[in-house]
């Protein structure tokens, strides 16, 4: 049977979803991200409908990911594959 109830909440993971997932490095080391300009679009739509989530499982390029989720004016959570599923329950 399908609910009829209207879902509360959007859970995205950045990586894979609002970016391609990919981690550039300069000849210095320095790591980057590369996000879609798009993506804010949509989702400044929905946050008037869903609450949206962020979340991510990489602790090294987290800082980028809290940067651009930030811009777009959401939060993020880092957030460990191997405990995603035990948090998610939790919390939703």
């Amino acid at each position: 049977m399908i609910s009829k109830e209207k879902p509360k909440y959007f859970i995205l993971d950045v990586d894979g979803v609002i970016t391609d997932g990919q981690m550039i490095y300069d000849k210095y080391g320095k790591k980057y991200k590369t996000f879609g300009q798009d993506d804010y679009d949509s989702l400044k739509f929905m946050k008037n409908y869903i609450s949206v989530h962020f979340v991510s499982g990489d602790k090294e390029g987290f800082k980028i990911s809290k940067r651009r989720v930030k811009d777009m004016g959401f939060k993020i959570k880092y957030l460990p594959v191997n405990i995603r599923e035990n948090w998610l329950e939790k919390k939703f």
